[in-house]
């Protein structure tokens, strides 16, 4: 029998005064100057008030109006990545998106947890790193300390807590290896490759489109 007990009133939240003021500062600014502007053509102007906060953007980077960062200075965005549309990034710790990588609508990127084990049920971190030309798909979760590899795919609705080996598709919760991924010569090619910044139009602003039909019947 476990002698122990939870005890929630020892509870100290690890995060500083300091951590607490540039949130409000970010929460303030993103009201008032990220998330007003819908249109992608304004797409550089969020870039510019996230890399004022601290992000590293990529060339081409996008990130939704309705997106919802914790920390912009805990983000790191390649080239030609984009957070899709009411994506969650709760980046206590960093958070890293590789270039030509999308993360789907309403995804849920999590760095932090408690310490089940202890007591207080302190908080915990751990970043996570979403490498070059992967893809997570519509609301899948990825958990702290997760490293998704290169091209690899994250399904819809997928529970992610262990790392994901480059070149692979994996499904379901928790998420289990489906098959290898390969990439070939399409007609289209066109289309699937690399995107302009241009009005948002970029793979994942397309809701419940071909990639993800790809994803479904490929």
């Amino acid at each position: 029998m476990n002698t122990q007990q939870v005890d929630l009133s020892k509870y100290q939240n690890k995060l500083g005064l300091k951590n607490k003021m540039q949130r409000l500062l970010w929460r303030c600014a993103c009201l008032f100057f990220f998330r007003p502007f819908f249109p992608g053509i304004l797409m550089p102007w969020r870039r510019l008030v996230l890399r004022f906060f601290g992000a590293k953007m990529g060339k081409g980077a996008v990130v939704h109006a309705s997106v919802r960062i914790w920390a912009p200075w805990n983000l790191e965005m390649g080239e030609f990545s984009c957070l899709a549309g009411d994506v969650d990034c709760y980046n206590v710790d960093k958070v890293v998106v590789g270039s030509h990588t999308t993360v789907s609508q309403k995804s849920y990127i999590c760095t932090a947890s408690h310490d089940v084990t202890h007591p207080r049920h302190p908080l915990v971190t751990a970043p996570v790193f979403i490498e070059d030309q992967a893809w997570i798909a519509a609301d899948a979760f990825v958990g702290m300390g997760v490293r998704i590899g290169q091209g690899a795919v994250v399904g819809a609705r997928a529970a992610v807590f262990r790392d994901v080996a480059p070149w692979t598709i994996v499904g379901g919760n928790p998420a289990r290896f489906i098959k290898n991924r390969s990439l070939h010569d399409h007609p289209d090619q066109e289309r699937t490759g690399a995107y302009p910044p241009l009005f948002g139009k970029h793979p994942s602003a397309r809701t419940g489109g071909f990639r993800h039909r790809l994803f479904f019947h490929g």
